[in-house]
């Protein structure tokens, strides 16, 4: 009995605290946008794509790389099993001594359970300029033979409209001038960033994305990649289009950013909000606050009559309906 009074006082205290971390993680964080409030507002839902009746909380849980794909990276990024200087169960760094030595290296490679972070300090100028960067038509080749050779699972990463990976390429550059008086252009890499998707839904914060540089002959300079394990944990009920028009109204959902060029809205005096498109979308909190858990929230893309003109703001929403929990 006694056993079995204690499993039930563990059982009890740990509903408890999953139940207070889980509403509060249900809510969205202060610093996501504006709050506004207006009992009477005019919402208009014009979206014609539909939200699941059902969303899910994932439970995030530290992921461990595969020894193959940490191999390949390694290789990848240049170091050996001699250029480790730190490691335990939970990570690992390699590093090559700079000018001024081991405290401050010329490059340096970060593993722990989910996170990748590398840096390779390439100086580069109009005397050394930088060659056989890829092309922007090679970047696709280059960056899905990367992440496969470090196994990471492409199908996981957020997709376009066509269901192919929304990889973003960027290409900067720099301009020098020569003593001569002319001017050279040198791109010293080429960029891709990504992001992470769960039930064909965007991951927002920092529980789901990448960033890698691709320098000299396609090799990386740079590397962040936060890549972790979500685990199904609870099944909830989605709030209803009337539910979360009533939730807007109540002051439920947040403004994001406007355009500069433009007023900060009044809320007292809008004539009307007009939802365009509404995407379910998660987040697990950002690298300063990191959260245990996935939450599902749904965004807005929206056109605000302010009374002055039209204005077209994200304002995002909390979606599970905790009364049906």
């Amino acid at each position: 009995m006694i056993v079995m009074r204690g499993n039930a006082t563990l059982f009890i205290l740990f509903q408890m605290i999953w139940t207070v971390g889980f509403s509060q993680s249900l809510q969205l964080p202060e610093n996501w946008g504006e709050h506004f409030r207006r009992a009477n507002l005019d919402v208009r839902w014009e979206a014609t794509n539909v939200l699941p009746h059902t969303v899910w909380i994932y439970r995030v849980l530290p992921k461990a790389f595969q020894p193959e794909g940490i191999s390949n990276l390694v290789l990848q990024c240049g170091f050996t099993e001699s250029n480790i200087i730190k490691s335990n169960a939970d990570f690992v760094v390699y590093a090559i001594p700079g000018k001024f030595g081991i405290t401050h290296p010329s490059k340096q490679l970060q593993i722990s359970r989910g996170c990748i972070f590398f840096i390779n300090q390439t100086h580069y100028g109009p005397t050394n300029l930088a060659t056989d960067v890829p092309e922007m038509n090679q970047m696709l080749r280059v960056t899905t033979n990367f992440l496969t050779t470090i196994g990471l699972n492409i199908a996981k990463i957020e997709k376009k409209s066509d269901g192919t990976p929304k990889f973003e390429f960027i290409e900067p550059f720099k301009e020098y001038c020569l003593p001569n008086g002319t001017f050279v252009t040198n791109v010293e890499f080429r960029e891709v960033g990504f992001g992470r998707s769960v039930d064909g839904a965007k991951v927002l914060g920092a529980a789901g994305y990448g960033d890698i540089y691709f320098g000299e002959h396609g090799k990386p300079i740079h590397i962040d990649v936060s890549w972790q394990y979500f685990e199904r944990f609870k099944s909830c009920p989605a709030a209803t289009p009337e539910i979360i028009i009533k939730w807007i109204r109540e002051g439920k959902a947040m403004q994001g950013g406007i355009p500069m060029n433009q007023p900060p809205i009044n809320w007292a005096t809008v004539k009307s909000l007009t939802i365009k498109e509404a995407n379910l979308c998660y987040y697990a909190g950002d690298r300063l606050a990191p959260s245990g858990w996935l939450t599902p929230l749904v965004s807005f893309w929206t056109t605000v009559d302010t009374g002055q003109g039209n204005v077209d703001v994200e304002i995002d929403c909390p979606i599970i309906d905790e009364t049906r929990l």
